[in-house]
């Protein structure tokens, strides 16, 4: 049955109607809960006197000492209290008067109607409730009116009123009386008058609010207004809302003064001190002028749109409305309005944000400067707008669409006042600077007053109202935004924003203000980020100024500023646009272009006041910026000393002035250090021909002129210039002479005959510093110098007089060289190296000491030994100072002694330890050993020498073996990793088997440390001491004879072996140390040959219990892996019980395993066909039920789990077996009590459960292993429960398990069978119910993520469901919210867990845990999906409920808003029983059916229950 059936028959009842109660009290109190601002009744009381056409208010605060019956007693308001002393400050009587028309019959029936407001369109008020808010204060208003008077009072909780006529003549006054609940203290009077001043803003008749405290008048505030001026409205504007709503047909504007006097009451004064002595106080009165726009609308809505606000607001929409705001140009702001009073600052929001008006101030701001009144819908608190009724949304929004129409024609009339100003003013203007300066400053702040205004900010507390107004602001007009420029007001597209480093130079190309973008950075930023309106300045805005004008040095020198900043910054410019700018960029008087620049000027290499090329920026403008920048962004270089060279020696003054040519000599000179010698050989080459040198004789070209220290000859023309260092560098570069020429001192001094070579060599080393180098190489080979007569060379020469020789052929003349025996220059008086003479001479070529090869030769060969012994010591001596430069350490000659005496060696045959002779090495003498190193001298033959020797000269005797073997190991750290490698093989170690064997010769490779003492014979076993040990070992010799060696021994010698050992168990000992290394044996080839040796060990038991043993091939010894097979045949078997790597070498080595060698065929003898045994029913169904177990981390099966569905179970009387091992067969018959052929399994009677899981696990894996069988053995018979708590996966077992159940106890099935219902029955229906509804809280926390079902066969009538199960690549878990878990169709930003919908999800949430707890289900058995897209609003995936969010939404959430429907429950619960009936049934079918209402009909009378206890129903 339906709900709509449901809810039909309830409303056909004729019992049970009741009437729904109000308690008033409550109501009116939750009304004024909603009325949380201070003053809201004299709001709501101006506001209806507004509306009533009031043009005067008086408001009177009563105290108690005035009006003595009005205090009352809180407890019981219908007694009087006596009068209370500390209750004569406080306001205990206030009334409120106005002057509009009095009370109609409808005005007092609306009066004693809540929430029926004024039908009058033209009227704020609107949901009826405002009158309310007097009882916020009292308790028992009373109103009069016309003659007429209400009173209010209480009955309990119940509102009750009078009407009467009050006999009273007034006809002009309406009054409201409210006697206090709780008397008051005294508003605070300056902020009361600035809520008042702030109201009285956009009233439409109400001009003057006097306020009085008892008979004395506190504050009187009045308003004038002027008549109103037209606003043009430009045919640009698009003057409708988007909707076309609204149409603004008209804005005018009009002056406002508000006038305000009150008395100012001091701060320390009370209320009852004031009141006595008002004449004393002082009277404060203050004015203020506005600016009031006014936009008259013609409003068209639809009638769909007409008759929804009338449903909710209570009245039509008007025909015709207005907007307001409040502007104050920069003229009020600045000149009228000066020194504004506190009280008016509400009305002055600049710079701050306007409010929203509603007949009174809301606390919705505006987004820009200004107040905007308007006769939009508020929310029932009159404090905001309301945009979230979608009725009210589009008519709210279309009225603040047309607020910023208004709010751009009047920027707009602003901008056309300042573009008239600007042009009469500036544009026309002949005045000076001084007033342009002004004129300029004063519209700038013009500009920023009027763009501060409408420059919009978020509003609050609702942004979408700034937002609306500003989005209308910008696009209600075809015209671009005008905007104050530097080029006076233009479209904001056609100007630029403000570039600092760009003002310098940029005067013709429109931008902001600088003042003006600063003040106005916030709309700026929006504007040129997000509206796109403006740009910043750009290259081709500079390519545009610099192509029309010429610019100053100053302007030109900011432009460069400019660009090299830009381009540093990475600023992507093309080589085009390079060039472009280059010749656009014009300065100075000539307008010369920047593309015609190449240098700029550095003042410390030339100065500035020199000439320089034409191709140089003047230095007015380079001097202000980097070197740096100059050369890397311009592409300019600095002017070199060589470019302005080849530029000056044009110079004509250079030759005909002296001072001119005084000063480029000092440029050059100053500069020439700095420069390369290329360059100064080209500026030798510029002034070489150049008569640029001033002399004493005039000028002259460089090579005639001598420096002044040049008084050889007094005819020579000396410099007349001052000899600083600079000075002296350049004239030398420019060839002025420094001394006479060689060959005129060689003709005046020499002559023909003899001279003095001593002074000669003085006159010359006085002289060296001038020499050139030509001169000083004609003296080098030169034979001036005699040699010493006592030399071999003079005595030859005796008889032909004086002979001389070239410097470098003799020696300096001492007493070691005189001892040496060498060529000494003939030398009168003390010979010293370090006087002028002496290093003159020497730096000729005079040598100081013995060369190396003579100092060499006369250690190695001399005759005399002392003579060797001195020259040894003396080339040691001043080895690192005379010899160490020129020296080779593989000098070919043998100056060094050895140890042995008479033994002299060169450096590379000899060495500095004597340890090394023990391999007949030389080593030097020892009182050398510490000196030769710096020779060449090793400490140690090289690796290469050692092993060459080693080779070439083993040893023979084991003693000398043994010092040999001790020495290389103290040197092994040199060898490598391949130099022991070619020891291993190499025959170097002596072997002596026994006392009468030869020695012989053995590598490190079959040689060993330790060897078993029966082996020796087979293997060497050497000892030469522990420190031989270590190199031996290194080069190959092991400890004891490795797997390898071991195999390869037996392979050779196994029986042998075996012989020697005599013992069965020391034989195996060796297997087992080849088993254990069998992975390091590396040589296939060697296992190969182990295969076809008869190695192994092969034991044969006897069924008699002897053991035999012998040596065996593998192929004939098998692997005892089956006990049973082995008593059958008795083969060799390998003795490796529980030796797993015994067992890895037999099988490498060809063993079979035994199990698998031997083909076994069981066979059931007596068959029977039918009537099977219960227990083999039983059987059959246990292992298919629990077949996927079998599974259970066994991914890679021999046969799959659809053998399982093939598999029967007969019953046999006993099974035969047939065994067979190669050629052998043997038939027995076995005591096992199952076996499977095929696809059936035969079993015996009681058949045991490890038989059972032995054919189970030889069927399905494809490797027998015994830990399987038992395995098996417990999933077959262990109970379910204890499985699951060892982590098995039997959840869907235990579920058919209560599926099966329940079917079997159900009484009704898919035939219809007719039963009968008893108790009994019944309950084991419930029973079953409960039990479904246990499975869906024991699958809790099963269900992460969703994964597919297998496909489901639906039956024909519903092939498409609303409950169809959604595949688990769709769904994914996306949190978890009080116990119930989400899920979504999306990963990344899911739906279901958006802000928008939390609110929904959190009712639904709701919901289901309400009807969950009906059925008492866990929370975390229940599920919430998000798919708007799915057909499925729930689905039961293994007893899991998903619910989707979606479908809640579109169906109940507007009705669930405060709280649950009727509807919206009972849909869900219904939804609950059907997905609870999927438990039993998949498939929607007849007995789906039957659970289904078997659920309802069980848990309704929950549901009711619980519906109740929520307030839902009654």
């Amino acid at each position: 049955m339906s709900l709509d059936n449901f809810r039909s028959k309830v409303l056909s009842n004729s019992d049970g109607e009741e009437r729904v109660e109000v308690n008033q009290r409550l109501l009116i109190d939750k009304i004024l809960a909603r009325y949380p601002s201070e003053f809201v009744v004299f709001r709501e009381l101006m506001q209806n006197s507004d509306d009533a056409g009031s043009s005067t208010v008086q408001i009177v605060f009563e105290t108690a000492s005035n009006n003595y019956q009005a205090v009352r007693n809180p407890s019981n308001p219908s007694k009087r209290l006596s009068l209370d002393r500390k209750m004569e400050n406080k306001i205990t009587r206030i009334i409120f008067k106005n002057n509009g028309f009095a009370f109609r019959v409808e005005d007092w029936n609306r009066l004693k109607k809540i929430a029926e407001g004024n039908p009058d369109e033209q009227k704020i008020g609107a949901f009826g409730v405002g009158f309310y808010s007097l009882f916020s204060v009292c308790e028992e208003p009373f109103v009069s009116s016309g003659g007429q008077g209400m009173a209010f009072y209480w009955r309990g909780n119940q509102l009750f009123v009078k009407q009467a006529q009050t006999g009273d003549d007034d006809k002009v006054w309406t009054t409201f009386l409210m006697d206090m609940r709780e008397p008051l203290e005294i508003p605070d009077l300056e902020k009361f008058a600035r809520f008042l001043t702030n109201s009285l803003g956009f009233t439409g008749n109400l001009q003057d609010v006097l306020v009085y405290v008892n008979d004395i008048l506190a504050m009187q505030l009045s308003k004038k207004m002027q008549d109103p001026k037209p606003i043009n409205i430009t045919p640009d504007f698009n003057t409708f809302s988007p909707q076309k709503i609204f149409n603004l047909t008209l804005a005018n504007v009009r002056c406002v003064q508000l006038y305000m006097k009150r008395l100012v009451i001091p701060t320390n004064m009370s209320l009852r001190q004031w009141i006595s002595l008002p004449n004393d106080l002082q009277i404060e009165e203050a004015s203020i002028f506005l600016r009031v726009v006014n936009g008259n609308l013609d409003v068209n809505v639809s009638d769909e749109i007409s008759s929804e606000m009338e449903r909710v607001t209570k009245k039509k929409p008007p025909s015709k409305t207005i907007i307001q705001m409040i502007y104050t140009g920069v003229d009020e702001d600045g000149s009228c309005n000066t020194d504004v009073s506190p009280i008016f600052k509400d009305l002055l929001p600049y710079p701050g944000q306007g409010k929203i008006y509603i007949g009174f101030p809301t606390h919705q701001t505006t987004g820009c400067c200004s107040h905007l009144a308007a006769r939009v819908i508020p929310t029932v608190d009159r404090e905001s707008i309301d945009l979230v009724e979608k009725t009210l949304l589009i008519y709210n929004g279309e009225m603040l669409r047309l607020a910023g129409t208004l709010c751009r024609i009047l920027y707009e009339n602003e901008m056309d006042q300042i573009a008239w100003a600007f042009n009469e003013k500036i544009t026309n203007n002949t005045n000076n600077d001084e007033d342009i300066k002004s004129i300029r400053g004063y519209l700038e702040s013009w500009a920023i007053y009027a763009l501060t205004h409408f420059a919009f900010n978020p509003s609050t507390p609702n942004a979408q109202v700034g937002i609306i107004t500003e989005s209308q602001f910008f696009n209600c007009s075809k015209n671009i935004l005008p905007i104050l420029s530097t080029n006076g007001v233009l479209p904001i597209s056609n100007v630029r924003i403000p570039n600092p480093a760009m003002a310098g130079f940029i005067k013709t190309i429109p931008v902001v203000p600088k003042i003006v973008f600063d003040q106005c950075y916030t709309f700026f930023k929006k504007a040129r980020d997000t509206m796109k309106l403006i740009k910043e300045l750009t290259l081709q805005d500079v390519f545009h100024e610099l192509s029309s004008r010429t610019l100053s040095e100053d302007e030109i020198t900011d432009l460069l500023k400019w660009w090299i900043s830009y381009r540093s910054r990475g600023s992507f410019v093309r080589v085009t646009e390079i060039s472009q700018f280059m010749q656009l960029a014009r300065f100075g008087n000539n307008s010369r272009s920047l593309n015609t620049i190449r240098y700029f000027l550095n003042p410390t290499v030339i100065p500035s006041e020199m000439d320089v090329p034409v191709d140089v920026l003047p230095f007015n403008i380079s001097k202000n910026l980097k070197k740096q920048d100059l050369e890397k962004l311009a592409g300019w270089s600095e002017l070199s000393l060589i470019n302005w060279a080849k530029f000056i020696v044009k110079k004509s003054d250079l030759e005909r002035d002296p001072t001119f040519a005084k000063k480029v000599i000092q440029i050059l000179g100053e500069g020439l250090s700095n420069i390369s010698q290329t360059d100064k050989e080209i500026i030798q080459q510029l002034f070489s021909r150049k008569k640029c040198i001033p002399t004493k004789f005039g000028m002259k070209i460089p090579n005639e002129a001598y420096f002044k220290e040049v008084d050889l000859f007094s005819d020579l023309p000396t410099i007349d210039l001052e000899e600083t260092t600079t000075l002296k560098n350049i004239l030398e570069l420019l060839g002025v002479r420094k001394v006479v020429e060689l060959k005129l001192i060689f003709d005046r001094l020499v002559g023909q005959g003899n001279w003095d070579h001593i002074q000669l060599a003085k006159y010359l080393s006085s002289m060296s510093s001038n020499l050139k180098q030509n001169e000083i190489m004609i003296l080098k080979d030169k034979p001036i110098w005699p040699i010493e007569k006592s030399s071999s060379r003079s005595k030859k020469g005796e008889s032909r007089g004086i002979q001389r020789f070239v410097a470098r052929s003799l020696h300096t003349p001492t007493d070691i060289h005189r001892e040496f025996g060498l060529p000494l220059l003939d030398w009168k008086g003390e010979w010293a190296s370090q006087s002028h003479e002496g290093k003159f001479i020497i730096g000729l070529g005079l040598q100081e000491y013995p060369t190396l090869m003579k100092i060499l030769e006369l250690a190695a060969n001399h005759s005399n030994l002392k003579i060797r012994s001195k020259a040894l010591r003396y080339f040691i001596n001043n080895f690192e100072e005379k010899y160490s430069g020129d020296y080779d350490p593989q000098v070919d000659i043998a100056f060094l002694p050895c140890s042995n005496r008479g033994t002299y060696a060169k450096p590379s045959e000899c060495y500095i330890s004597s340890e090394c002779t023990i391999m007949k090495f030389n080593a030097v003498s020892q009182d050398l050993r510490f000196q030769v190193e710096r020779f060449g001298v090793r400490q140690h033959p090289s690796r290469e020498e050692l092993l060459k020797r080693l080779n070439e000269e083993p040893p023979r005797h084991e003693n000398k073996a043994k010092t040999i073997f001790e020495y290389l190991a103290s040197r092994q750290t040199v060898f490598t990793d391949d130099d022991f490698k070619s020891l291993t093989d190499l025959k170097f170690i002596p072997i002596k088997k026994n006392s009468r064997a030869k020695i012989t010769l053995a590598s490190p490779r079959n040689c060993f440390f330790s060897v078993q003492e029966e082996l020796k014979n087979f293997f060497s076993c050497i000892d030469f001491g522990s420190k031989a040990k270590i190199f031996l070992q290194t080069c190959g010799v092991k400890n004891e004879p490795a797997a390898t060696e071991l195999a390869e021994l037996l392979v050779s010698s196994s029986r042998e072996v075996y012989n020697s050992l005599g013992n069965l168990e020391k034989y195996l000992d060796i297997l087992r140390k080849i088993a254990f290394n069998f992975s390091t044996i590396d040589k296939p080839s060697l296992i190969a040959v182990m295969k076809k040796s008869p190695i192994l060990i092969g034991v044969k038991k006897r069924s008699n219990g002897i053991e035999t043993s012998s040596l065996a091939l593998g192929k004939d010894i098998f692997i005892n892996d089956n006990s049973a097979y082995q008593p059958v045949f008795e083969p060799f078997t390998a003795p490796v019980e529980s030796d797993h790597y015994m067992k890895i070498l037999y099988s490498e080595l060809g063993c079979r395993s035994l199990h698998d060698s031997v083909q076994e065929i069981i066979r059931p003898i007596g068959i029977r066909q039918n009537n099977l045994d219960p227990e083999t029913e039983e059987l059959e169904e246990k292992i298919m039920e629990r077949a996927s177990l079998f599974y259970y981390e066994h991914p890679d099966p021999k046969k799959s789990i659809e053998w399982f569905k093939r598999l029967k179970v007969k019953e046999a009387s006993y099974m035969e077996t047939t065994f067979t091992l190669d050629n052998i067969t043997i038939v027995k018959r076995r005591h096992t009590s199952a076996c499977i052929l095929q696809d059936i399994m035969y079993v015996t009677t009681k058949p045991a459960p490890l038989d059972i899981a032995e054919q189970i696990v030889k069927s399905i894996y494809k490797k027998f292993e015994w830990k399987n069988v038992f395995s098996v053995s417990v999933l077959l018979t262990e109970e379910l429960t204890t499985l699951k708590r060892k982590g098995y996966p039997v959840d869907h077992i235990l579920k058919q398990q209560n599926l099966r159940y329940a079917y079997q106890q159900s009484t009704v099935n898919d035939e219809k069978k007719i039963v009968i219902v008893t108790p009994a029955s019944t309950q084991r229906l419930r029973n079953s119910l409960r039990d479904s509804i246990r499975s869906c809280n024991l699958n809790v926390g099963n269900i992460n993520g969703i994964i597919s079902q297998a496909n489901v066969t639906i039956v024909n009538e519903s092939k498409t469901s609303y409950c169809d199960i959604i595949p688990g690549h769709l769904l994914s878990h996306v949190g978890t919210i009080r116990d119930i878990k989400l899920y979504d169709t999306k990963i990344y930003q899911p739906e279901i867990m958006s802000p928008s919908v939390t609110v929904q999800l959190n009712h639904f949430i709701d919901i289901l845990r309400d009807i969950a707890n009906v059925f008492e289900l866990v929370p975390k058995a229940v599920h919430i999906f998000y798919d708007n897209n799915s057909s499925s609003i729930a689905f039961n995936r293994d007893g899991a409920l998903f619910f989707n969010l979606s479908y809640y939404i579109a169906l109940h959430e507007q009705d669930c808003k405060i709280r649950p429907t009727n509807d919206a429950m009972t849909y869900w619960f219904m939804t609950f029983c059907h997905e609870l009936a999927h438990n039993f049934v998949v498939n929607h079918s007849s007995e789906h059916e039957f659970y289904f209402s078997s659920f309802t009909e069980t848990y309704m009378s929950k549901f009711l229950t619980m519906m109740k206890n929520r307030g839902i129903i009654w």
